[in-house]
């Protein structure tokens, strides 16, 4: 006969089934950046991070060890991408200032990898997205903001897919006008 463990009541138990970050404010930190080109071919960093502290803590890095479990392609969850140039300069410099502000001793040198390890608020919001005709949910950081009250902001309002695409993306051939 097994021998019940003296702390088997108080151990939660960890049943497989997918726990969504709610969308708000978290305390993050930077695990790794790359410059690179976005699909149009704009300068931007790619920034992935995870939840530093509170009941989410290590929420990403929880996610990837155990889809790499299953899947020795699988990819990190928690990710941020910052346009650097042009009309997106601005919350470029606005998110790098909000990142030394928060990381004592921190000045932003020009070279990306000195932000690994940097601490930052991320603003997360639910947003829905279409995968192989089935409308699902993710929670995905959309700013860069000061760590002071973070935790404490509104959620930012759902983003949802527009009734066109909910509808068999786009219109009824009835609808074109010639």
């Amino acid at each position: 006969m097994m021998q019940k463990p003296s702390d088997w009541d108080t151990t939660p138990a960890i049943t497989g089934e997918y726990i969504p970050l709610p969308p708000g404010g978290y305390e993050c930190r930077i695990v790794k950046v790359q410059k690179g080109e976005s699909k149009s071919g704009a300068a931007m960093l790619t920034i992935a991070f995870d939840i530093e502290s509170g009941k989410y803590a290590g929420y990403y890095r929880k996610q990837y060890e155990g889809r790499k479990a299953s899947n020795a392609d699988a990819k990190w969850g928690g990710m941020y991408y910052q346009l650097t140039a042009g009309e997106q300069q601005g919350r470029f410099k606005g998110m790098l200032q909000n990142i030394e502000k928060f990381n004592p001793g921190y000045t932003w040198d020009w070279n990306e990898q000195s932000l690994v390890g940097k601490l930052f608020g991320g603003k997360f919001r639910e947003e829905e997205y279409i995968y192989n005709g089935k409308i699902y949910t993710s929670t995905k950081c959309i700013a860069i903001l000061p760590i002071e009250g973070i935790e404490a902001i509104t959620p930012p309002e759902k983003k949802c897919i527009e009734q066109e695409m909910r509808n068999g993306y786009g219109t009824d051939d009835d609808d074109i006008p010639f």
